[in-house]
């Protein structure tokens, strides 16, 4: 076992607070791109008795055959003594270590560039006594060079039996949200909700958690999977239901029965672009219809969005006047939305800052258990690193104040795709925390939070300008197509919503969604119109009426207003008052048309006018675009006075002459009878 030589000079100067960078060999290089240092044991994971073996398992990765010693150093009897001192020794700003003790002999990595180790020791021989939590790295050294190749920090947490840790209050915030994948409510642009496996994820972890875990969810995922259980169109093609959505949402429902559920803005909307681009009424909806959604189909009924949890975690004034007017009293933060001096002045994980409608509480993640959260829990050696770094910050937590702060830890991603084993390792319970509900961290007395911090980086991330205004649009004529129907069913609020998603940042495929909910839109709107209106209408005179008749083939009777305009009153008037007919709610039936006198004068004798027939919603806005109907002025009155005053002309000389040829006839004579004679009969006898 090598005493001397130029690695233990290097670890006496790094003692000493010096550190001299090591030019790295090619071996080394490698080894530390490809995360040469692995943990996959440390048991126990907090010691409790000075004398208790720890063992220390592992595997060291780089170059077949090359030569690698396995060593370890700690810090005698020097714990941390904040959890500032932790994020300072995980980043390499501070070492404090001064001792060193190789375990392993310097052997040969196999020919698959692997070697698998065991180190046994205890807090007795790494000269701890105190509780507390200690530095320990595991290093890998080039055998041959001396040279370290690899480095895993990671902790130990002694707690002797019988010591004071003071319970921190742990609450957990975990997202339940997708990208969506429906245009209007039967179209899908993307049937592929469970294809990459989150979803089920997101379902096994649900199953698997605390029933303290707070779970935000946003009810258009819900939509979605039960809407793909039901036949479908996708790129025009009919398709059969799929039983896994229903199920899905059928076995979420169960694993969150007995958890607190918060409900998502409708499709996690993107609220800053929201109200940034003056979207004012797409904010109250998202919150209304993302709790109704969420409560509908999980059935629970006390799903609300009194809390919300903003895309980033990050919020800035207007988008959080915005929410508090609507009813938001809570908003969940990262750290990185409040300025320092208010992190340091806050006593634990809530505060208050003051809105447009009074003051809203602002609970903030912890940036370090939240990033834990994150990790990737498939990585060799994941699971061991982030435990250890869990354990040591909720035992410093406790170890180091008079009063532990509550911590909240959640996902920075609201798109996160967990994996529920390396949560259940992570999250196991500790004897010194207690899970509680995200609503139980409240702020202290006089917890103000002066400001919020809301960078310039932010604001880019947000859904652009351009697109926003396009969706503005959309939603101006959604709300036209939705007010006709007498059912008021609001058919397209959903689909809207779904096109302002944070999901769809820095993607290309919203703008596909929104041209097919546009075609869908436009294709309702069209199923109410004037029928006829190629064919020219004949006005026999100044004056008549001209017939207008409407149809609706949807399956609802609409209401609608009928305005009727000239479009040159020199050769058509319509006669009414300010020379515009209206029709006011006029009512038809799903499958019928109605029919509408207009009254008209027409100043010219003949020729063709012509007038717009225009839909309009019960309130004045325009339905579509207009109709436009020909008139055509025959000039018929006068011929028709001509040709009657002829034939009655030539009636009465017709009555004339008939009276005068009856006065100058005479009376005919007959001849007298002429006397026919009489046969005389013959005597008898003769």
């Amino acid at each position: 076992m090598r005493r001397l030589g130029p690695v233990l000079f290097a670890f006496l100067l790094a003692g000493a607070g010096l550190a001299i960078p090591a030019a790295p060999t090619a071996a080394a290089a490698t080894a530390r791109a490809a995360d040469p240092v692995t943990l996959s044991e440390f048991s126990p994971e907090s010691p409790t008795r000075a004398d208790q073996t720890i063992t220390i398992a592992g595997a060291v990765t780089g170059i077949p055959q090359s030569p690698v010693r396995v060593q370890i150093r700690y810090a005698a009897g020097r714990p941390f003594t904040s959890r500032a001192d932790i994020a300072a020794y995980v980043t390499g700003q501070t070492i404090f270590t001064n001792s060193w003790r190789p375990k392993v002999q310097a052997t040969p990595l196999d020919g698959s560039g692997k070697l698998p180790f065991t180190i046994s020791v205890s807090p007795a021989e790494l000269s701890i006594s105190q509780p507390g939590v200690y530095p320990l790295e595991v290093e890998a050294v080039d055998g041959a060079t001396g040279q370290v190749v690899g480095v895993e920090r990671t902790f130990l947490t002694y707690v002797p039996e019988g010591t004071a840790v003071k319970p921190t209050r742990l609450a957990l915030a975990l997202p339940l949200t997708a990208q969506p994948k429906r245009a209007d409510d039967q179209t899908f642009l993307d049937d592929d909700l469970f294809g990459d496996g989150r979803l089920n994820n997101l379902l096994a972890l649900a199953t698997a958690t605390d029933e303290t875990a707070t779970w935000f969810v946003d009810g258009s995922v819900l939509d979605d999977a039960q809407r793909l259980s039901r036949a479908y169109y996708l790129d025009g093609t009919a398709k059969e239901g799929v039983a896994q959505g229903a199920e899905w949402v059928t076995s979420l429902r169960s694993a969150l029965a007995d958890n607190p559920v918060m409900a998502m803005p409708y499709a996690d909307a993107d609220l800053g672009a929201v109200v940034h681009n003056g979207l004012d009424t797409t904010t109250p909806t998202a919150l209304l219809v993302g709790s109704f959604a969420t409560n509908q189909l999980l059935k629970v009924g006390s799903a609300t969005t009194s809390t919300v949890w903003p895309v980033g975690g990050v919020v800035d004034r207007d988008t959080l006047d915005a929410l508090a007017v609507n009813g938001v009293d809570t908003v969940l933060l990262a750290q990185a939305a409040l300025p320092p001096e208010a992190v340091a002045a806050r006593a634990g994980s809530a505060g208050v800052v003051d809105t447009v409608s009074g003051p809203v509480i602002v609970q903030t993640a912890d940036p370090v258990l939240s990033g834990l959260l994150a990790t990737d829990g498939r990585a060799a050696g994941a699971t061991v690193a982030a435990r250890q770094r869990y354990i040591a910050e909720t035992a410093m937590n406790g170890l180091t104040a008079e009063r532990a702060a509550p911590l909240i830890a959640m996902p920075s991603n609201h798109l996160w795709n967990p994996d529920s084993t390396f949560m259940t390792a992570l999250l196991k319970p500790l004897p010194w925390v207690r899970d509680v509900p995200l609503a139980s961290i409240r702020p202290a007395k006089n917890a103000r939070v002066g400001d919020l911090v809301y960078p310039p980086q932010a604001r880019q991330r947000e859904l652009p300008k351009s697109y926003m205004n396009g969706v503005r649009r959309l939603a101006r004529t959604a709300d036209v197509a939705m007010a006709l129907p007498t059912s008021g069913q609001r058919t397209y609020d959903r689909a809207v919503l779904r096109l302002t998603s944070a999901s769809w940042r820095g993607g290309k495929k919203a703008p596909g969604y929104a041209r097919q909910l546009n075609s869908s839109i436009a294709k309702q709107m069209a199923r109410v119109f004037i029928v006829g209106a190629d064919d020219p209408f004949a006005v026999a005179g100044t004056n008549g009426r001209i017939l207008v008749t409407v149809r609706n083939t949807l399956r609802e009777n609409v209401n609608f207003n009928l305005e009727v305009k000239s479009r040159d009153p020199d050769q058509l008037q319509v006669d009414a008052a300010g020379g515009v007919f209206v029709e006011k709610q006029a009512e038809v039936q799903a499958g019928k048309a109605g029919t509408y006198e207009i009254p008209v004068v027409v100043p010219a004798d003949h020729g063709q006018a012509k007038f717009d027939v225009q839909l309009l919603t019960a309130d004045g806005r325009k339905y579509g675009k207009p109709t436009e109907i020909v008139i055509s002025a025959t000039g018929y009155t006068g011929i028709a006075l001509v040709i009657v005053g002829v034939a009655v002309t030539i009636m009465l000389a017709a009555v004339v002459m008939r009276l005068l040829r009856r006065h100058q006839r005479k009376d005919p004579v007959f001849p007298a009878p002429v006397q026919m004679p009489v046969e005389q009969e013959e005597p008898q006898g003769a």
